[in-house]
C-alpha cells in the first residue's frame, strides 16, 4: 500500500475513532439514562395504578356499604310498618283497590298511570317495553286458587301502606324497583302500581320468599324478576301477626345494575380495566371454592359503561393457580389487597375489596395499559437518540470529507520526497552504488536524503566484503576433502558443519605414499573462535600439516615441527589450535596418534559392548614453541569404531539449555554399530539438528568415524 493511503487512513483514523467513540459512549449513556427514566417511570406508574385502584375498590366498598346499611334500614321501618298494618283494627277497604288483571287489560287504571323509563322490559323481539306505573296506589295479586273475599280484610289493611312506600320511594327511587308485601294466605301487593305481574304468578313460590325464612343476612340470591325481566337482588324480612305467627314476607327489589352503577366511580377506572362483582361459592364441576361472578361491567368508554348482571354460571380463574389461591384467602378474610397475576394470557395487575353482602369488587388492568405512558416515553426518547445518532453520523460524513481532501493535499509533499528515497533504494538494490537523490527540504526527509547518500560508499565496501567472505568460503570448502577416503579394511567418513559462513574447525585425510594403501593418516582439529580469523588459522595450520606431513619421520615430529612454524606465526595474535593427528593401518590392526590439546578419539568395541578413549599428553597448538610432543599406539579389530570429533557436537545445546552431552553419542553410537560409517554419520547429525531445533548451530561441528572391516 502507497504512502498516500497509509497517510489517507491513519488522518482518517484520528478523525473518526474519536466521533465513534464519542457516538458510542454518548448514545450508550443516554439510552441507560432514558432506561432509567423509562425503568423509574414504570415503577410509579405501576405503584400509582396500585394505589388508585385500591381507592376505587375501598370507595365502592364504602358506597356499596353506606347502600347496604340504607337500604335494610328501609327494609326495617317497611317490615315495621307491615307488622303494625297487619295488627291494626278492621277497617274497610278503600273505594279504589286495582288488581293486577287491572292494570293488564288496561281498562281500570289510576288516573296517574304514566309509561316509567326506570321501569321497563326487554320483549322477546328485543324491543323495550316501557311498563305502566302508579305511583299513588299499590297493585294486588292474589295466587292461584285464593278467593278474593278470603284476602279481603288483609287487603283493607295492606292498602294502609301505600304512603309508606311512597315516602320510601322518594328516597330510594334510584336503587328500589318494587316494594312488596306477600303473605302467606296468597296475597300479594306491589308499590308502585304496575302491568307487568304475570297472571299465575304465586309469591309464596319465589326464591326470595323462602331465602328470608333461611338465612340470617336480609339478602337473596340474585334472580330474574318476572316483571323487568331484569337480574335484581332482593332485601327481605319475615313479617309476623299479633299472635307471633308468620304473616308473610316483605322486600325491597332492587336492579343489581343500578344498585352497583356509581358515575363518579366509573370515570376513574381505567378503560381497559375489567371490572367483576363476585362472592365465594362452590363449583359444582370442580367440587371447589372459587369466585362466581354475579355482575360484570360492560363496555370500555364512560358514556355507555354500565353493570351487566348475569345469572350463568361464570368462575373467575387466573393461569396462576397459586397465587390465585392466595387471592381467594384474602377474599375469605374480606381483606384489600392488590396482586400481580396472569388474566387470559395477559400480566396484569388484580386490585379486589369487600362489598357490601359477603360480595367483592375485583378490577383487572393489564400491565400493558398500564405501562403504555412509559412506553410512549420509550419511544420519544428512542426516537431523539435515533436523531442524535442521525446528526453524528452527518457530522463525522463531513470531518471524513474534509479529511480526505487535507490528506491528498498534504501527502503530495510528503510522498514526494518517499518516491525519491523510493527511486534511490531500487538504484541500489540494482547494485547501482554511486546513486545520489536531491531532497531539499529541511527536515526529517532531507536528513533522510543525506544519509541514504552516504549509504552507496557503505554498501559498496560490505558487498566487497562479502564477496570476500564468499570466495573465502569457497576457498575453505574446496580445502576440505571432497569425497571420503577408500582403504583397504577400513570405513571412513567425515563432515563438517559451520555456523558462520567460515570456521575454524579441520579435519583431513593423508597418505605417505602409494603403495600404502592400507594405511591412512587422519586429522581432526578445532581453531579457536569461529569467523575469517578463525579460518585463516585453519588454512595456515592445513598448508603447514600437509607440507610436514609428505616429509619422513615419526608422527610426534611432524606435530612437532608443525607446532614450532606456527607458533612463530601467530603467537602474538592469542589464537591456537586443537589437534588430534593419528595414523591408522589395516593390515596390521593398529593406531598410532598424537594428541594436541584436542579432546581424545572414542573407540567403540561392539564384541564387548565397552567405550574407551585414547588418551594422550600435549598442549594445542600455537601457544608454546618448543614443546614436544609424544606418540601413542594401540591395537584395533574388526568390528570397533573410531570416533574423532570437535567440542561443538556434545557442547551442543537445546532451547532449554540442557547440553547434547557425550553419553548420548555413545548410545547413537551403539545403536548404529551395525550400520556403515555413513549411517552412523548421519544418524549423528540429525540427532543434533532435531535437539537444537528451533535453535541455529552456535558453534562449528566437525566429525570423522572410522570403522575397521
Amino acid at each position: 500500500m502507497k504512502f498516500r493511503w497509509k497517510l489517507l487512513l491513519l488522518l482518517l483514523t484520528i478523525a473518526i475513532v474519536p466521533i465513534l467513540m464519542g457516538r458510542t459512549f454518548g448514545v450508550h449513556t443516554v439510552r441507560k439514562l432514558g432506561a432509567e427514566l423509562v425503568s423509574q417511570s414504570r415503577g410509579q406508574l405501576v405503584k400509582n395504578m396500585e394505589n388508585r385502584m385500591q381507592i376505587l375498590v375501598d370507595s365502592y366498598s364504602a358506597v356499596l356499604q353506606r347502600g347496604r346499611e340504607q337500604i335494610e334500614m328501609a327494609l326495617i321501618l317497611q317490615a315495621r310498618e307491615v307488622e303494625l298494618a297487619l295488627a291494626g283494627e278492621e277497617v274497610q277497604v278503600p273505594e279504589y283497590i286495582y288488581f293486577a288483571h287491572d292494570f293488564n287489560k288496561g281498562t281500570n287504571l289510576p288516573p296517574d298511570t304514566v309509561h316509567s323509563s326506570f321501569h321497563f322490559r326487554t320483549r322477546p323481539d328485543n324491543k323495550m317495553e316501557l311498563l305502566r306505573v302508579s305511583y299513588s296506589y299499590q297493585v294486588f295479586k292474589l295466587a292461584p286458587g285464593v278467593a278474593t273475599e278470603d284476602a279481603r280484610k288483609d287487603i283493607a289493611r295492606l292498602s294502609r301502606l301505600t304512603p309508606v312506600y311512597r315516602t320510601l320511594s322518594g328516597r330510594l327511587k334510584e336503587f328500589v324497583l318494587w316494594y312488596q308485601t306477600s303473605l302467606e294466605n296468597g296475597l300479594h301487593g306491589a308499590y308502585p302500581g304496575h302491568n307487568a305481574i304475570p297472571r299465575k304468578l304465586d309469591a309464596r313460590t319465589q326464591p326470595w320468599y323462602r331465602q328470608a325464612f333461611e338465612r340470617a343476612v336480609p339478602w337473596s340470591d340474585p334472580y330474574v324478576d318476572p316483571e323487568t325481566r331484569q337480574i335484581v337482588v332482593a332485601a327481605v324480612m319475615p313479617v309476623k301477626r299479633p299472635n307471633g305467627e308468620v304473616a308473610g314476607v316483605t322486600s325491597l327489589v332492587l336492579s343489581i345494575s343500578r344498585l352497583l352503577s356509581r358515575r363518579i366511580l366509573f370515570q376513574n377506572i381505567p378503560p381497559a380495566t375489567k371490572s367483576f362483582m363476585c362472592y365465594l361459592g362452590k363449583d359444582s364441576e370442580t367440587n371447589r371454592i372459587g369466585a362466581r361472578i354475579f355482575a360484570r361491567k360492560e363496555h370500555s368508554d364512560l358514556t355507555h359503561r354500565s353493570w351487566r348482571a348475569q345469572l350463568k354460571s361464570e368462575w373467575l380463574s387466573s393461569d396462576d393457580a397459586e397465587e390465585f389461591q392466595t387471592m381467594l384467602k384474602d377474599i375469605e378474610t374480606a381483606s384489600s389487597n392488590t396482586r400481580r397475576m396472569p388474566y387470559k394470557g395477559r400480566d396484569s395487575l388484580w386490585a379486589l375489596g369487600p362489598t357490601a353482602g359477603g360480595a367483592f369488587l375485583v378490577l383487572i388492568t393489564p400491565y400493558e395499559e398500564i405501562l403504555k405512558p412509559a412506553l410512549q416515553s420509550s419511544r420519544y426518547i428512542s426516537g431523539n437518540i435515533d436523531a442524535l445518532v442521525s446528526a453524528v453520523g452527518y457530522f463525522g460524513l463531513g470531518i471524513i470529507t474534509i479529511v480526505i481532501i487535507l490528506a491528498f493535499t498534504f501527502s503530495r509533499t510528503v510522498t514526494r520526497s518517499i518516491r525519491i528515497l523510493n527511486e534511490g533504494v531500487k538504484q541500489l538494490a540494482a547494485g547501482h552504488f554511486d546513486t545520489r537523490v536531491e531532497i531539499r527540504s529541511r527536515d526529517e526527509f532531507g536528513e533522510m536524503g543525506q544519509v541514504f547518500n552516504s549509504l552507496g560508499p557503505r554498501l559498496k565496501e560490505l558487498y566487497q566484503m562479502r564477496q570476500g567472505l564468499e570466495l573465502a568460503r569457497e576457498v575453505q570448502q574446496n580445502l576440505l576433502p571432497k569425497t571420503n577416503p577408500k582403504i583397504e579394511g577400513l570405513d571412513i567418513v567425515g563432515s563438517s558443519i559451520y555456523c558462520e559462513k567460515t570456521g575454524g574447525d579441520y579435519y583431513d585425510f593423508l597418505t605417505r605414499s602409494a603403495k600404502e594403501n592400507n594405511r591412512i593418516t587422519v586429522i581432526v582439529g578445532d581453531v579457536s573462535d569461529h569467523g575469517i580469523p578463525s579460518a585463516l588459522l585453519m588454512t595456515t595450520a592445513r598448508a603447514l600439516l600437509r607440507q610436514r606431513s609428505s616429509a619422513p619421520g615419526a608422527i610426534k615430529h611432524v606435530v612437532t615441527d608443525v607446532n614450532r612454524q606456527l607458533t612463530e606465526d601467530i603467537e602474538e595474535s592469542g589464537q591456537f589450535m586443537t589437534l588430534f593427528y593419528c595414523e591408522i593401518d589395516s593390515k596390521d590392526k593398529w593406531i598410532r596418534w598424537v594428541r594436541a590439546g584436542h579432546d581424545p578419539a572414542i573407540v567403540y568395541d561392539p564384541a564387548t559392548g565397552s567405550f574407551r578413549v585414547l588418551l594422550g599428553r600435549g598442549v594445542a597448538l600455537g601457544i608454546l614453541k618448543d614443546i614436544r610432543y609424544e606418540e601413542y599406539r594401540q591395537d584395533i579389530h574388526s568390528g570397533q569404531i573410531i570416533l574423532i570429533g570437535t567440542d561443538g557436537i556434545w557442547e551442543a545445546h537445546n532451547s532449554k539449555g540442557e547440553m547434547f552431552g557425550k553419553e548420548k553419542l555413545r548410545d547413537i553410537i551403539r545403536n548404529n554399530a551395525a550400520g556403515s560409517a555413513k549411517q552412523m554419520m548421519k544418524a549423528i547429525i540429525d540427532s543434533l539438528r532435531a535437539y537444537r531445533t528451533p535453535l541455529q548451530w552456535e558453534d562449528d561441528i566437525t566429525l570423522v568415524i572410522v570403522k575397521v572391516l
